[in-house]
């Protein structure tokens, strides 16, 4: 089962927001794709689990664990009675080859060995196993969901840590046998307590070196016209309620400015004063915590971002919203 649900990273939704409302230049825009790439192979990751299904062990998914003061993060860890097998998902798609230690598309030599990622991320959990005075196997592979991934050279030896799109299923199901009993519940139980947040988001950007206002969630224009209860885009018609936009804009805020307040006056400022300071003050009452001195000074996003606000509320929200 799983036990932890995968997110988009904060990196991803950061560059997200910053693309939206300053954009981005080319060496950003790449590694924005990178992520958007690496995000889409989770999801692919986790769809044809979860079509082998993994009821019979316990799945933890995008987590980070703090391990004799150091974090790792770690994209899959499935435990069961054998022990942790760690599974690295890299979205490589294209022509690879592998020469000794160093991985090759075409002449550009990657800066980072897959292999020896993986081999550092197992090694922790070996260092675990050390610290906490608990035995257990720890083994891993590295997962390539891309159905256009392709990689030669290197030794025999390296194929074994591979698993390619086209093995996916049959590995997952090399898992039907196993089982999870006293012994996989106790090394859950380890996992959990070593979970910390990400230590390692730091990106931000000035207030007011971002546009400011309201944008669609179908094309990002920020060419809406206000209506009663929602925004209509005058660039392709989609219609989204008041409630839908001041969301995506409260989580805008969250990943692009770090430790600043969400006060309602900066949100007021942050969009564009789009609707009434009543309606702002609805929405951030019904979506954040209110902290600060007087319980009202300043918000806190209780979700954590957009897409899992919209999916938690969806049966509290009145108005419907129309993309196109």
């Amino acid at each position: 089962m799983f036990l932890t649900e995968r997110k988009d990273p904060e990196e991803l939704l950061y560059y997200q927001a910053l693309s939206r409302r300053r954009g981005l230049d080319k060496k950003s825009e790449e590694h924005l794709w990178r992520l958007r790439r690496g995000a889409a192979g989770e999801r692919t990751y986790d769809l044809l689990f979860d079509e082998a299904g993994h009821s019979n062990l316990y799945v933890f998914r995008d987590l980070y664990l703090l391990i004799e003061g150091s974090v790792t993060q770690y994209d899959t860890l499935i435990v069961s009675e054998s022990g942790i097998t760690v599974n690295e998902i890299k979205n490589f798609s294209g022509d690879y080859r592998v020469e000794g230690t160093t991985w090759y598309r075409g002449d550009y030599a990657l800066p980072d060995d897959a292999l020896s990622q993986l081999r550092r991320a197992v090694g922790k959990l070996v260092r675990l196993k050390r610290a906490v005075s608990f035995d257990f196997e720890v083994s891993g592979k590295l997962v390539f969901p891309h159905e256009e991934f392709r990689v030669s050279g290197g030794e025999e030896a390296l194929f074994q840590h591979f698993v390619l799109r086209y093995a996916m299923r049959s590995y997952f199901r090399s898992f039907e046998n196993e089982y999870s009993g006293a012994s996989a519940s106790e090394l859950a139980d380890v996992i959990e307590r070593h979970i910390v947040p990400n230590p390692y988001f730091k990106l931000r950007v000035e207030f007011d070196m971002v546009r400011h206002g309201l944008y669609c969630g179908g094309c990002g224009s920020f060419r809406l016209e206000k209506q009663s209860f929602h925004h209509l885009c005058l660039s392709c018609g989609s219609r989204e309620s008041n409630e839908t936009h001041l969301v995506r804009a409260i989580s805008d805020f969250k990943y692009l400015f770090g430790d600043l307040e969400m006060t309602s006056r900066r949100m007021m400022g942050f969009t564009g004063g789009a609707v009434n300071v009543r309606t702002l003050q609805r929405i951030l009452n019904k979506y954040c915590d209110a902290a600060g001195r007087y319980k009202s000074s300043n918000y806190i996003f209780k979700y954590y971002d957009f897409t899992e606000a919209m999916k938690k509320e969806q049966n509290t929200r009145k108005y419907k919203d129309y993309l196109n």
